[in-house]
């Protein structure tokens, strides 16, 4: 994969968040409600995984575990909004990273295990790691507002592989 189809990826599921946070209420956005969390905070989560990759670009190291867990991501969907935006502009500037550049990627995995676990990987891994997670919590965001009968954009927080696989399969029963 290439560093502009990786970039392109991360652009899209920020946008899809983008075009979340433009449909919500701030009350919306903020309140946990009767499920464990709101979507400001799986959305936070999922950002704070994208600013740790950005800060890790020029480094050898982005460790997952070191979330600031900033409650005005969590609480302002407005600062939100802004961040994401924020993020998608950064991102134009890594065009000239090389997606198979070495980096470490560390975060604990274990429950039982006292510290952290590190592995070899490589900025474009990192990258698709990143999608695919904002995209997992994007499905979790789509359970909670679809509770709530909250406005979502279309297929968000469905994969791009579902999406593909929902298109066949219509194809097939036309």
């Amino acid at each position: 994969m290439s560093t502009n189809q990786l970039l392109a990826a991360m652009d899209e599921v920020l946008e899809q968040g983008e075009a979340l946070l433009m449909g919500l209420s701030d009350t919306q956005y903020a309140d946990a409600g009767d499920v464990r969390a709101s979507v400001g905070a799986h959305y936070r989560h999922s950002l704070e995984h994208f600013k740790l990759l950005l800060e890790a670009v020029n480094g050898p190291l982005v460790d997952y575990d070191r979330r600031e867990r900033d409650a005005g991501l969590e609480q302002e969907r407005l600062f939100a909004l802004q961040v994401t935006r924020d993020f998608r502009h950064a991102a134009r500037f890594l065009a000239t990273l090389q997606p198979d550049r070495p980096i470490e990627a560390r975060y604990k995995i274990s429950y039982a295990g006292s510290g952290p676990c590190s592995a070899p990987s490589t900025i474009g891994r990192e990258i698709m790691y990143a999608v695919s997670h904002a995209i997992h919590h994007y499905a979790l965001i789509g359970m909670i507002c679809d509770m709530r009968k909250m406005p979502m954009p279309q297929d968000f927080g469905v994969a791009p592989s579902t999406i593909d696989y929902q298109k066949t399969t219509a194809r097939r029963s036309a």
